[in-house]
């Protein structure tokens, strides 16, 4: 197993690459969530914005800490192959050169463009806002920053544990946890989130990171480092994996109704964020639970289905992470040439996000074969 290549965790990699680019699609059109340029101005709940702001929801619950739960899985196998120096030198080149040039290149140009117009010129801004680190945009690269610290800290464990943990085989297989361990876990996640989120709200970030959502990332990329050892993404069952997807279908209504019933009552909405709300107690609860169910089905279904690797999966696989690092200037350009249009937003969130997806995924290809690019794309 240790060998062999999971060509179904690869197409999850494309898949929620995708559904990076559609929600902040989405976001545009009226999802909650923070964006470069939002299009939508409804304020009132309405059917496309409760859509659209139930799909962003799903996705926080879920997608960011799949990638953290992948990004843990094959972490060990790396660092075992290549020692602690040549693995972290590896990481700052893959993971601090797209960062740094987010910061200081895509992130900036994206602000400025955005700007009303009569903004001053592009060098004075950036000169006062950007090399004086007034304005620092991470953008989505925050995962990648938050990666690169993991990483750090993963190489610290291995020297303190001073033992090493060789490549997994069907030896070290273990069982896969129990339900009782899942739902203990849900809990501790969320007590977790709602104590950490009444100093650190969502929304609110320290260095590009809201940590009001680190408790389930950290879990997750544990659990895939702890996976990887022990065979799990081999031996997880499907029954468990179906039954958990029920607890997450039938968590999953318990927020919007939540939201709506607190509207009602004049909960303020920023109350989901954090603090002593019952909204933001929920929430803290709901994420887990809601998670749990798809990471795991999701992983059964691709392994069982789609474990196998034509040229295209190979070629789209290979563009994930490219895609995900410039598709920001995409996405936005994209919905911005669609502003015109005399179409629903609805509408425009699905063609716009087929389009900056098809974009996306062209120009990263091309970018790869930029002599030495695959070295760090």
């Amino acid at each position: 197993m240790g060998n062999s290549r999971l060509f179904y965790v690869d197409h999850l990699r494309v898949l929620l690459t995708v559904l990076v680019i559609f929600h902040h699609t989405a976001i545009t059109y009226g999802g909650e969530g923070s964006w470069y340029y939002i299009e939508s101005t409804e304020t009132e709940l309405t059917p496309t914005k409760g859509l659209l702001s139930l799909f962003t929801g799903v996705n926080q619950a879920f997608f960011m800490g799949f990638f953290f739960l992948i990004s843990g899985y094959f972490t060990p196998r790396s660092y075992d192959r290549k020692g602690a120096l040549p693995f972290l030198k590896d990481r700052f080149i893959r993971l601090g050169i797209p960062l740094a040039v987010y910061v200081f290149l895509i992130g900036p140009s994206l602000i400025y463009a955005m700007k009303p117009e009569g903004k001053e010129p592009f060098w004075s801004f950036y000169s006062n806002e950007i090399l004086s680190f007034r304005i620092i945009n991470w953008g989505p690269l925050w995962f990648v920053e938050a990666l690169l610290y993991m990483a750090i800290a993963y190489v610290l464990f291995r020297k303190w544990d001073n033992r090493r943990i060789e490549v997994s085989d069907a030896s070290q297989a273990a069982a896969f946890p129990s339900h009782r361990t899942i739902f203990l876990s849900g809990l501790l996640i969320g007590s977790a989130s709602f104590l950490i989120r009444l100093v650190m709200p969502t929304g609110k970030e320290i260095l590009g990171l809201q940590l009001g959502y680190f408790a389930s990332y950290i879990f997750l990329f544990i659990v895939g480092i702890l996976a990887f050892h022990r065979n799990w993404f081999q031996l997880l069952p499907v029954q468990t994996a179906r039954t958990w997807l029920i607890v997450s279908l039938c968590t999953l209504p318990a927020l919007p109704i939540s939201a709506v019933f607190g509207d009602v009552l004049g909960q303020p909405d920023a109350s989901i964020n954090g603090g002593l709300s019952w909204l933001a107690f929920i929430y803290a609860f709901w994420e887990p639970f809601v998670a749990f169910g798809i990471i795991m089905y999701l992983l059964v279904w691709f392994r069982d289905r789609f474990n196998t690797s034509g040229l295209m999966w190979q070629r789209l696989a290979a563009s994930a992470y490219t895609v995900y690092i410039i598709h920001p200037p995409i996405v936005v350009a994209i919905c911005y040439m669609l502003r015109g249009a005399a179409f629903p937003n609805i509408l425009k969130f699905i063609l716009a996000g087929l389009a900056a997806t098809a974009c996306c995924f062209a120009i990263a290809s091309l970018l790869r074969k930029i002599p030495f690019a695959d070295r760090v794309l």
